[in-house]
């Protein structure tokens, strides 16, 4: 399975910038998880207009949504990129937008703005098919 997936990295390499937006999506919820009083996570989530939900909703959509775009891109299907791209690209909007206005401009705010944009490539990728033909739909 790993050699599978190492495969998959070597021969799209746009879906590497994917990979990485999941594993930021899953540790920014993990850590969320185990550190609820962190600076990080009260400027993210807790402070500012994401507060309809309450604080470990959001941290486990974070892990959810970076878990599905991490099976998404093993199992190589162009739906399932382009549906968990569109959800990432949106929390990680919201992240940023959220860091921004309240978060007193912290340090995370370009990250969060870089894999933003990652992910909205990648739903413009898979809405326009550019991949239909390496990947099974």
């Amino acid at each position: 399975m790993v050699r599978r997936i190492v495969n998959s990295l070597r021969n799209h390499d746009h879906w590497f910038a994917e990979w990485w937006s999941s594993i930021l999506l899953m540790a920014v919820g993990v850590y969320g998880l185990c550190e609820p009083t962190s600076i990080i996570i009260q400027q993210s989530f807790i402070d500012g207009f994401l507060q309809f939900m309450p604080d470990k909703v959001w941290e486990l959509l974070f892990v959810y949504t970076g878990l599905l775009q991490y099976c998404a891109l093993n199992y190589e299907s162009l739906i399932g990129r382009g549906i968990t791209a569109f959800f990432a690209s949106s929390l990680l909007i919201w992240g940023f937008l959220n860091i921004l206005f309240y978060g007193q401009w912290h340090f995370s705010l370009i990250a969060w703005g870089v894999f933003a944009t990652i992910n909205l490539y990648a739903l413009c990728r898979a809405i326009r098919g550019i991949e239909k033909c390496h990947e099974s739909l």
